[in-house]
């Protein structure tokens, strides 16, 4: 996976956030988290992480296969 992707969400309390993920193709880590909160009507980023590895894990009770699926998201590339 050569692009970014970001998950955001709207806590019970306090200001709508935001992760973005962004691939580093240069850098000494995989990945960065980029944390964002919504202030004003504009983003603020409130910190930052690198990563070496990110897993994304659905658990869907309704599916026929596993019940578990797994996705490896590692050097900017899927592993399956």
């Amino acid at each position: 996976m050569k692009d970014g992707f970001s998950l955001q969400w709207t806590p019970v309390h306090g200001p709508m956030r935001k992760f973005v993920f962004e691939p580093q193709l240069e850098g000494e880590y995989s990945w960065a988290r980029i944390e964002f909160e919504l202030c004003e009507s504009q983003w603020r980023e409130v910190g930052i992480e690198y990563l070496e590895e990110i897993s994304i894990v659905s658990d869907d009770r309704n599916e026929t296969a596993p019940s578990h699926a797994q996705l490896h998201l590692n050097g900017g590339n899927i592993d399956e």
